[in-house]
């Protein structure tokens, strides 16, 4: 018998071995999400309630403005919109009852327009039909002819499919919107 082939050598080789193989056969949960993503389907339009939150860029006239968000969409004709800069600051409420879209003030509620410095996210929404907007964010494109939805990469929210990127374009506006996370179902 070869000295080199000892038993003591012979244990720790036959473990390497082993272990490398074992560790090129496991894949760690890559084909189980593949399998709950290709299983999965895309949310229906009327879907709620749900809570999407993340952050949106709009550029226009060659400046981009950016936001944080909290939409929450507690049936198809009611939707609460929190709109923030960094840290919180310039932080605002709005509210959708049917086709009024409104400010939140503290207990009162006022029309957009009064707020002093409305920045460039909020006039973004401003312009928009209200109960449009809500469906950008699961996917859908509304009505619209002058502003075009492409969603760029999707994430599973089970039992559903959700936007995860997605960016809104039209005539000198674009806006980029990432979902950082869905609650479906959420209690509001």
């Amino acid at each position: 018998m070869i000295d080199w082939l000892s038993e003591a050598r012979l244990k720790p080789l036959l473990l390497i071995i082993c272990m490398a193989s074992h560790l090129g056969c496991v894949n760690p949960g890559l084909e189980k999400n593949r399998t709950i993503e290709t299983t999965l389907t895309n949310a229906p339009a009327d879907l709620s309630p749900w809570i999407a939150t993340g952050k949106l860029a709009i550029t226009a006239e060659g400046e981009t403005s950016t936001a944080r968000f909290e939409w929450r969409r507690h049936h198809l004709t009611h939707d609460t919109i929190i709109v923030s800069g960094p840290f919180s600051i310039n932080r605002q409420i709005m509210e959708r009852h049917g086709d009024s879209l409104v400010w939140r003030d503290g207990d009162k509620t006022r029309p957009l327009s009064e707020i002093s410095t409305l920045a460039s996210p909020l006039r973004f929404l401003a312009a928009q039909q209200p109960e449009v907007i809500g469906q950008w964010l699961l996917g859908y494109p509304g009505n619209s002819e002058v502003l075009q939805l492409e969603v760029l990469t999707w994430q599973p929210a089970p039992p559903w499919m959700l936007p995860e990127q997605m960016t809104l374009v039209s005539d000198g506006l674009s806006v980029r919107i990432i979902v950082s996370e869905w609650e479906i179902g959420a209690q509001q």
